[in-house]
């Protein structure tokens, strides 16, 4: 029988010379495997363990889990996909007024709903990319990408560059209920930093493209802010060394 990796790069370059599926259709046959499949554990390395302390009180065990994992990326896109439709229809069924809408969405987080991580999980595949998931409580409750070596826009060495980086949608603020876990977004980038250093030999400092909302927070932890290194609507900081 062949093995489940083996089944997906089957259907990703396409078997007996037939041509390979379009992106869309590769999505939808990954998926149907994943779902015969079945609950899967992560193919990830376990570069780090701990304990989160959770908003109610309860202490729960966590693995940071290193590797490209289409399982665990498919499964971020369910649950936390199901969440955020939950909120939008809390939302939606609380009949604020105007004022109370705009406040409501001011100050919650959703600049990243739209983003698939199975979808980026087939586009990021090179050596040069390293996937890390947060896993507590058996679910992701946060995720990262990032690309090595770039160069510092402050001195040239090399480091490592944040292509995404999320925190499941309960762990973060929101009317509808409490949040499960606070600090996993500045949990998982400082355990990046310190594999980056150990094992990737990277210089000390990492850099990113900051969403609009976020752009505040990483200017108050201080990082640097270089404006000719921004995207459309997307700022460049990189912290220090």
């Amino acid at each position: 029988m062949l093995r489940f990796d083996t089944k997906i790069q089957e259907v990703k370059w396409g078997i007996g010379g037939m041509q390979p599926p379009s992106q869309e259709e590769l999505l939808n046959k990954i998926r149907e495997l994943l779902s015969k499949a079945g609950p899967m554990n992560s193919n990830g390395t376990v570069v780090d363990t701990g304990n989160l302390q959770a908003i109610n009180g309860k202490v729960v065990p966590y693995e940071l889990k290193l590797g490209w994992d289409i399982a665990t990326a498919s499964v971020c896109d369910d649950t936390w996909g199901v969440f955020n439709i939950r909120l939008a229809r809390f939302i939606r069924d609380q009949n604020y007024d105007d004022e109370k809408l705009n406040d409501v969405l001011s100050q919650i987080q959703i600049d990243d709903s739209h983003w698939r991580w199975l979808n980026k999980s087939l586009k990021y595949t090179e050596e040069e990319f390293k996937w890390f998931f947060l896993i507590a409580e058996s679910y992701p409750q946060a995720a990262c990408l990032i690309y090595h070596p770039k160069p510092s826009a402050i001195d040239g060495q090399g480091i490592f560059y944040i292509e995404f980086v999320a925190v499941a949608p309960w762990n973060r603020q929101n009317p509808m209920q409490e949040k499960s876990f606070s600090g996993l977004g500045t949990l998982i980038v400082g355990k990046v930093r310190e594999y980056a250093i150990q094992e990737l030999k990277l210089h000390p400092g990492f850099c990113l493209h900051a969403l609009p909302r976020a752009a505040g927070f990483y200017h108050s932890i201080g990082m640097q802010r270089f404006e000719h290194m921004d995207k459309p609507s997307l700022q460049y900081f990189e912290m220090p060394g």
